[in-house]
């Protein structure tokens, strides 16, 4: 019974938020986007060879019943190659901004919480690497490592982290002042389960929301680097190069390049109403600050 009630006591807190996040215009639009999205990419692997097969009777033709969404410059599936180019979307969303999240909390707890010399340190190297526009380094760090959708990931990590890392450091400068804080050092709480089970579950809701926003700018990264040449490499279809290749056929075929920024701007419109309904989700009902169970 007791692990029961605990358990009820912990999970209270979050159907109030779901339940608001729900309700929420911004959410009832973007939940259904990004669900779009993450099924093109599921079904992305089984358009594979219809995203690659060109059609030599078609080429820049437009919207038809062949083509819903018309053919490109080689006479492939606009369509099937919006599908396979949302795989690479939510690898940038997940991979490249899961690593930058879990990375950049490590860093901006530790300097948070440690402080001193430690903290200096990684706050200004953070700054440094914050001084640069994030394309311009994820540009520089592409052109270091070669293009390829491995690297643009990599990039995207690496200019994404120290965003992480301040937004943690600020949040645990102002936890570590609570009394439950100085109460845990005092009974002997070992700092990593402090951290861990204490002043970590604290910043769950800022994290998600800042992930998200994250996760629109890694995907605007990752539609700049390909379009420059830089991102995903041929034939793998990404939204960023269909615009770039849709660009110099804009006279005969207009959908080339606007079908596949649509993607772009819905998914990345998405992804920012989703934390703006998440935050106000949150800030609605935020428990107070107590030791984490």
């Amino acid at each position: 019974m007791a692990t029961d009630t605990t358990t009820a006591t912990t999970r209270e807190p979050r159907r109030p938020v779901l339940s608001r996040l729900l309700r929420d215009r911004r959410a009832r639009f973007a939940l259904p986007v990004l669900a779009a999205v993450t099924l093109a990419a599921a079904a992305s692997p089984l358009l594979d060879t219809r995203s690659r097969a060109t059609d030599t009777d078609r080429l820049l033709s437009g919207p038809g019943a062949a083509h819903p969404l018309g053919t490109d410059e080689l006479g492939r599936d606009v369509l099937a190659r919006i599908v396979d180019g949302a795989g690479v979307t939510v690898v940038v969303a997940t991979v490249a901004v899961g690593a930058a999240l879990v990375l950049g909390t490590l860093l901006g707890l530790f300097a948070g919480y440690r402080g001193g010399w430690l903290d200096a340190l990684l706050m200004r190297a953070v700054d440094g690497l914050l001084a640069f526009p994030l394309l311009v380094l994820a540009l520089t760090v592409v052109a270091a490592l070669g293009p390829g959708l491995r690297n643009a990931l990599i990039a995207i990590a690496v200019v994404t982290t120290p965003r992480f890392a301040r937004v943690v450091r600020g949040e645990v400068l102002s936890l570590r002042t609570r009394e439950w804080v100085s109460a845990a050092h005092i009974v002997g709480v070992p700092t990593w389960a402090l951290l861990r089970r204490h002043l970590l579950p604290h910043l769950a809701g800022t994290l998600g929301v800042f992930a998200a926003l994250q996760a629109s700018t890694a995907i605007i990264a990752e539609a700049s680097l390909s379009f420059l040449g830089l991102g995903v490499q041929p034939p793998q279809a990404s939204w960023g190069a269909m615009v770039a290749a849709g660009t110099d056929h804009l006279d005969a075929s207009w959908s080339l390049s606007v079908f596949p920024g649509l993607a772009i701007l819905l998914t990345i419109a998405a992804f920012n109403l989703l934390a703006d309904a998440l935050r106000d989700a949150l800030d609605a009902h935020r428990p107070d600050l107590d030791p984490g169970r």
